[in-house]
């Protein structure tokens, strides 16, 4: 007898390779295939649509609600924080020049502060030298110039009262501010006014102390006056001369003895035997500019009347 080919026997060996046929495809119907496309990725329901993205490609978090009427927190941008830094730099490496109001300037000072005075002292005519914003002896001469014009204390320094008085000066100018070129000397006030083409600039001088002083290489005295009057360039020596009373340096003679010559000495007051000294660099400047025959005026308030000279009189400084 043949158990193994009955009909029943046949029909329960099939179910069971059924099931475990059905079982092994459910199983492969779960796993992931490895033969995924890029294509099949980009379907929807796809298993790639719930892989979790990588942190560089993961798109910013959405910002949180923000109470009504509050101003949103913005995050600076790279470009606004280079802005910020940018202005905050120019900000700390620009110097912008303070007021002078309140300021004393004096010799051998530095700062933008002392370029604006230098720079105002030019446009009203004076010669303060370059404008470097330092404190030098032009600027110093060209302040005291300013002071005795302006009838202020006389000491070179650029104090509050300096200060207030170049925004509006007031001082009196020269006798005649046309043509030129023409040295007018002001006695009260120990300033020339230097004419050239009708432009008038202002330089500080020293003249004759009024004093009795003894004459060198004689048993004599003489006193020590510039005479006032109106004269011409004569004998123009270009370097320095060893006068009997000093150095002259590069003297324009205007008259006898007397000259307008450079000296290391230009105090605020009258100071010399006779002659009209100025600071070396105004006397560079000078010379270049007044050849022989040009007019020298000397006054003392304001009159100009020839002075008489006593014979031998030759100061020659």
């Amino acid at each position: 007898m043949r158990a193994d080919r009955s009909p029943l026997r046949f029909t329960a060996l099939a179910r069971a390779a059924a099931v475990v046929a059905l079982a092994a495809a459910a199983a492969a119907a779960c796993a992931p295939s490895a033969a995924l496309t890029t294509d099949d990725a980009s379907r929807p329901g796809s298993a790639t649509t719930v892989t979790t993205p990588e942190p560089s490609r993961r798109p910013a978090p959405a910002p949180s609600p923000v109470p009504n009427g509050a101003p949103a927190e913005t995050a600076p941008s790279s470009t606004s924080t280079s802005s910020t830094s940018s202005t905050s730099s120019s900000t700390t490496t620009t110097t912008t020049p303070k007021p002078m109001d309140d300021k004393q300037l004096s010799a051998g000072e530095k700062g933008p502060e002392i370029a604006l005075l230098q720079l105002r002292l030019f446009e009203l005519g004076y010669r303060p030298g370059t404008t470097d914003g330092s404190y030098g002896p032009a600027t110093v001469s060209a302040v005291m110039a300013f002071q005795k014009r302006e009838g202020l204390a006389r000491d070179g320094t650029a104090g509050p009262e300096v200060i207030e008085r170049l925004k509006a000066p007031s001082g009196a100018g020269p006798l005649d501010a046309s043509g030129g070129p023409r040295i007018e000397v002001d006695l009260d006030r120990q300033i020339a006014f230097v004419t050239i083409n009708g432009v008038v600039s202002t330089i500080n001088v020293s003249t004759g102390s009024g004093e009795t002083y003894s004459v060198p290489g004689t048993n004599g005295t003489a006193v020590a006056y510039t005479p006032t009057g109106s004269y011409r360039v004569g004998l123009r020596i270009n370097g320095p001369e060893n006068g009997k009373l000093g150095v002259l340096y590069r003297p324009l003679y205007f008259t006898g003895g007397w000259a307008v010559h450079g000296s290391t000495s230009v105090p605020a007051y009258p100071a010399s035997h006779g002659c009209v000294r100025t600071s070396y660099a105004d006397q560079d400047w000078l010379f270049d500019q007044f050849p022989s025959g040009s007019s020298v005026v000397v006054h003392r308030g304001g009159v100009t009347t020839q002075a008489p000279i006593t014979a031998g009189d030759t100061p020659g400084d």
